[in-house]
């Protein structure tokens, strides 16, 4: 998923739609909350918005992270949409073309990892709790607390 802008701007009139499967398992190594991942499905369109070089994406992908209760893992799948807009010059809303070449490796992973959950939990552990206290009477080391009320 890598363009010259040379060959995009071939593009420009009729634009271009594009499918492809990445795999991003090599970018997991560092990262604890994400166990596993499957292939990505990318569905793209290219239009060219003179100077923007426009690309709607959809990324479908399947994380399987950690329970936040259990540490049980948990498939959670993951539907992106997003536009994403290049140019030769610097703007709010643009992400600035190096070199010549506009690669979407990158962007689909940083838009994947923006949209993961912060904390999932496993179906089997909806019920647990462990926040209540288990004895009414507090933490026993604490119980000589309560005279000086």
């Amino acid at each position: 998923m890598k363009w010259s802008t040379e060959q995009l701007l071939k593009r420009e009139h009729d634009g271009l739609e594009f499918t492809d499967t990445v795999d991003y398992s090599d970018v997991l190594s560092g990262k604890d909350d994400i166990l596993a991942i499957s292939p990505a499905k990318i569905e793209g369109r290219f239009s060219y918005d003179d100077p923007d070089f426009v690309f709607d994406l959809s990324i479908n992908v399947t994380l399987t992270m950690a329970c936040s209760k259990t540490l049980k893992p948990v498939e959670v799948p993951l539907t992106v949409d997003v536009q994403e807009v290049f140019s030769h010059f610097v703007g709010e809303d643009t992400r600035l073309i190096e070199q010549n070449t506009v690669d979407l490796y990158p962007i689909v992973w940083s838009n994947i990892y923006l949209e993961k959950p912060l904390k999932v939990v496993h179906p089997d552990a909806k019920d647990l709790r462990f926040d209540e206290p288990s004895n009414s009477q507090g933490h026993p080391g604490l119980q000589d607390l309560k005279k000086y009320k």
